[in-house]
């Protein structure tokens, strides 16, 4: 029995779909769920949560952007794979803006990891 396999460009797209339907609904429900109840956290743990969200987000900006730079050289093979991990660190930044979004109901806290991802979809193209 023969298997059909996906091509690797339609797998790529299939797999940054996921991601940016994912994230999206995430913030929504956060948005939707945060904002209708009291911070979970003191003030003294959204100051130390804060903090690591900023730094999370400009690590994750750095790595999509080192990425970029080292998916043009690449083989195809591992074009495809780096366009992936940049994608999922791009991810990684919206969930924990996300997560803060869902303790504190601020969906300003929710923007830079959401423009991260974005980022990270707009600058690291699905392979051809």
């Amino acid at each position: 029995m023969n298997r059909a396999e996906v091509p690797p460009v339609r797998a790529a797209f299939l797999i940054r779909t996921a991601m940016a339907v994912g994230v999206a609904t995430f913030l929504v429900v956060a948005w939707f769920i945060g904002s209708r109840r009291q911070p979970a956290a003191s003030p003294t743990g959204m100051r130390t949560l804060t903090t690591v969200m900023y730094t999370a987000v400009g690590i994750s900006a750095a790595v999509v952007m080192a990425l970029r730079l080292r998916i043009d050289s690449a083989e195809p093979a591992l074009r495809r794979a780096l366009s992936v991990v940049a994608w999922a660190v791009g991810e990684f930044a919206a969930l924990f803006g996300g997560v803060l979004l869902f303790l504190t109901g601020d969906w300003r806290l929710a923007l830079p990891g959401a423009l991260v991802f974005a980022l990270s979809l707009v600058a690291v193209r699905s392979p051809e």
